[in-house]
Parts: structure tokens; C-alpha cells; sequence
């Protein structure tokens, strides 16, 4: 049997509808703030109340090193149980990857954190402060940053200190393995290991960057005014490489070779340090150990001597007992 064309139209839009619908999450929760809308899951009540009292302030910060520039007015943040669940409420044609703890779509005002990742529980504030960062840079400099560059700033705006990019960074040092700047700044790299150096030099860059003064010299700190400088003039049309010539009166791969060698002063330090801290916690057990050691004796000593004292009192009162007799 034939089925009529407008019929079958209809029955697939309806099918469309349906799948549409089934690949979405209701997100029944919504907590208000100043210039922030909460959207979260069921049961995340108390969590989408923190976000909606820290985002502002969170915002505030962040626009501080994005002076007289655009910044988000209005951002809605949603909130899920699992990673699993962010492309479930990405917006309409977005994707995001479920294994993220969380993804901002600057163009449209909107980020999306998970609780967990996994069986690993986020930090929830922190991770939010990251993606408000991608938010706030999207909005200042229309879209323009390179990747590393973005990367990095929201870096500089979250908490997100971890050990095993600090291995990362300790590798680079010491290997002097990095990636150069012109792979950088085109694209990230595709291979996992590759990814987790590419975040790494950015996040590191980025915060030399923010500490490095118009000089390069370590008494000239900056105040982070060269920083906003750099992003007020990408933001007002200059190519990273002018803008860099601008803020810091030297070009990027100069910047980048600056950044390297401070890299190597700040982490080769790093194994002899630690070498150095083993030795001396060696070095404290040692002293704690000879300490209990002593004290042990010192009480077997004692005892054996109250034991002596007392067979003499003992000895003594036979004595005395006989004589008295």
C-alpha cells in the first residue's frame, strides 16, 4: 500500500519531532541572579544557587582585565548531573563532546557544566569560572583570540590547578619539548598526548603573559596593564602579532622563546627540589626515629632501675625485719 506523499510529510516531521524530543533534557530547576539565569536538573537545587551568587561576581573579575571592552549582560548556565548530559542540552545544532566538564557557546550567551565527569566529581564553581572566561573573551574580542589564547585566559580565571599538568610542564622543561608557536597558533593538535602539551603551553603562556610588565625585565611586574592592552588592541581589529608588538614592544615567537626560559627557571628547579625535600624529610625521620629510639631506652632504663630500687628496698626491709627480730 502507497502511502500518500503529504501523509508520509507529516509522519515525518512527527517522527522528527519525537526524535528531537527524546534527544533533550528537561531541566526543571531555575535560580535567578544579577545578569544570570540557572537552568538545572532535578535535585541540583542548592548547586544552582551557588552558581547564580557567584557568576556575577565571577563576571565582575573577569571583565576586569577586559577594561571599556564588550562583556555578556545576560548568560544562562546549565546545569547537569553527568557529562554524558551536556550534548542533551546544547543548544539547537551545537554539539558538545560528553566527556567535558563543561562548554560555553560565546555567540549565544550560553554554558553548560556537568557535575561529574565520569565517576569524578567537578569543581562545579571552578569549572563555571572557566567557561564564563570562554564567554567573556568571545564577547570582547568578537571571536578573534586564537585558540591558545583563549585557552589560556579562562586559565587565568579558574582554579583548576593540576598535578599532572605540572608533570607536563617539568617534561617540557627539562626535554625542551614543546610545540612551536606557528603549530599553536594555526590548530591543536589531534593525538591525546599532544592535546594535554597544547593546553598546557597555553595555560603557561598565557599567565606569563598577564605577569609580564612592557619590559622584559623581573622588577617590571606589569599590574597586567601590558595584558589588557594586548586583547584591547585584538579587540579593536589588530592581528595578534600587532597587538603583541604593541602591548610589549617585542613580537610573539620572542614572547614564546621569553616564556620558555622562564619555564625552564621556574619547573628545573623542580626534581632537585623535590631530590632536596626527600633528603631533608630522610633526614627528619631519621631524627624521629633516633628520638623514639632513645626514648624507648630511656624507659627501659628507668624501669630497669625502679626495679633495682625496689629489690633494694626489698633487701633493706629484710634486713631490718631480721634485726628487729
Amino acid at each position: 500500500m502507497r502511502v500518500p506523499r503529504p501523509l508520509a510529510q507529516l509522519g515525518a516531521l512527527v517522527f522528527l519531532w519525537f526524535a528531537l524530543a527524546a534527544a533533550t533534557l528537561r531541566l526543571p530547576v531555575e535560580v535567578h541572579g544579577q545578569g544570570v539565569e540557572v537552568r538545572a536538573e532535578a535535585g541540583m537545587e542548592t548547586l544552582a544557587k551557588q552558581v547564580a551568587k557567584q557568576a556575577p561576581r565571577m563576571l565582575e573579575k573577569i571583565a576586569a582585565d577586559l577594561p571599556d571592552l564588550d562583556v555578556p549582560t545576560n548568560v544562562e548556565i546549565r546545569l547537569v548531573h553527568k557529562a554524558s548530559s551536556l550534548p542533551l542540552v546544547a543548544p539547537a545544532g551545537r554539539g558538545a563532546p560528553s566527556w567535558a566538564a563543561g562548554v560555553a557557546y560565546p555567540d549565544l550567551g550560553i554554558v553548560s557544566i556537568a557535575h561529574a565527569s565520569g565517576t569524578e566529581l567537578n569543581d562545579v564553581l571552578s569549572v563555571t569560572s572557566h567557561e564564563l572566561s570562554h564567554l567573556a573573551l568571545g564577547a570582547a574580542l568578537h571571536g578573534q583570540a586564537p585558540r591558545w589564547l583563549n585557552e589560556g585566559f579562562a586559565y587565568l580565571h579558574s582554579s583548576d590547578w593540576s598535578a599532572a599538568r605540572m608533570q607536563v610542564l617539568t617534561a617540557m622543561a627539562w626535554s625542551g619539548n614543546t610545540i612551536p608557536f606557528d603549530d599553536l597558533d594555526r590548530s591543536f593538535p589531534a593525538q591525546e598526548l599532544e592535546v594535554h602539551k597544547a593546553y598546557a603551553q597555553s595555560y603557561d603562556m598565557v599567565a606569563f603573559l598577564a605577569r609580564r610588565g612592557r619590559y622584559a625585565d623581573n622588577k617590571d611586574e606589569g599590574d597586567r596593564w601590558p595584558f589588557r592592552g594586548f586583547l584591547a588592541q585584538i579587540a579593536n581589529g589588530a592581528s595578534v602579532e600587532k597587538a603583541a608588538m604593541q602591548a610589549y614592544g617585542t613580537s610573539l615567537h620572542d614572547l614564546y622563546r621569553e616564556w620558555y626560559q622562564d619555564l625552564r627557571s621556574r619547573y628545573m628547579l623542580i626534581p632537585a627540589s623535590l631530590f632536596g625535600l626527600f633528603i631533608w624529610t630522610f633526614a627528619a625521620f631519621l631524627l624521629v626515629l633516633g628520638y623514639l629510639r632513645k626514648t624507648r631506652n630511656a624507659k627501659k632504663i628507668l624501669a630497669r632501675w625502679e626495679e633495682e630500687e625496689a629489690e633494694r628496698a626489698r633487701q633493706l626491709q629484710q634486713e631490718l625485719g631480721f634485726q628487729l627480730n
